[in-house]
């Protein structure tokens, strides 16, 4: 059984991400094993864990906890951001995590909210698959390709990291399908690189970033993305300051109405905004 769920240490991987090409076949590689070997229990987390589940970066009981206390101070955010909404979280019925990966967040979700009906969805959609079948959550299509059936469905719907590496359209565009799945009065918890992020994006530590560019465009536009170089498809790292964020929020979707923020509230490095659907 692997005990480190990275291969490579930090400094030969930025070698290999030096071409895209190299990159690209590795990382394939990899995914391709982890999907092989499946999942394994680990001690100290319920469910098991799959191979791919970079989250988790070893078997090390420091990292397992690790694991489990970054879950669990999400759904504390979750709780929070529903009380501020005015809704008790035992009220929640049906919840969405877009964005669910292994189910990090799910397997501990179960046992805070055992009562709400959990979907999830995401681009690998070997990691929603994965996630519905092992935390009995039902497993749904990316929200630019759900089906009308889930418009106006769910009691909260929240993006953990998602919005930190997408384009600026490409978030409006997601936006208003999140909108559209929210029930009138539902919840839509969100993370966002800021200003505090920008503003110590070393801990990042990719050699590829130029933090004077970083700053200068959020000074002048609100607004940084840059995608992986070592990827083919539109998908990177991306910072807004709040204002920007809002007003983009208020453009694509006004039904959203802005009811907390929080800056560096999520591991001290991304800003959560908390919104409800009006009525």
């Amino acid at each position: 059984m692997l005990k480190n769920t990275r291969v490579l240490p930090k400094d030969v991987l930025d070698v290999v991400k030096r071409s895209r090409p190299v990159y690209s076949a590795a990382r394939a590689l990899r995914f391709a094993a982890g999907e092989r070997l499946g999942a394994r229990p680990v001690s100290g987390l319920s469910g098991r864990v799959h191979y791919n589940d970079f989250m988790l970066l070893s078997t090390d009981p420091a990292d397992v906890d690790h694991y489990v206390r970054g879950a669990n101070r999400f759904i504390d955010i979750i709780e929070r951001s529903c009380a501020e909404a005015g809704r008790d979280p035992a009220s929640l019925r049906d919840v969405l995590e877009v964005g669910c990966g292994y189910g990090r967040i799910v397997r501990e979700l179960r046992k805070r909210l055992p009562g709400v009906q959990v979907y999830v969805s995401d681009v690998i959609d070997a990691a929603a698959r994965f996630t519905a079948a092992e935390f009995s959550a039902h497993k749904m299509p990316t929200l630019e390709h759900a089906a009308p059936e889930f418009d106006g469905r769910f009691d909260l719907v929240y993006l953990l990291s998602v919005y930190t590496h997408m384009r600026r359209e490409m978030i409006a565009a997601n936006l208003r399908r999140v909108a559209a799945v929210l029930k009138p009065g539902g919840v839509v918890v969100m993370t966002v690189h800021g200003q505090g992020s920008a503003d110590t994006c070393e801990r990042y530590q990719q050699y590829w970033l130029d933090k004077t560019r970083l700053l200068q465009a959020l000074a002048r536009d609100g607004y940084y993305y840059e995608r992986y170089p070592y990827y083919y498809d539109d998908y990177g790292l991306t910072w807004f300051t709040r204002t920007a964020f809002e007003e983009l929020v208020a453009e694509t979707t006004p039904r959203l109405t802005a009811i907390a923020y929080h800056a560096l509230d999520l591991d001290a490095h991304q800003d959560v905004f908390v919104y409800r659907k009006d009525a």
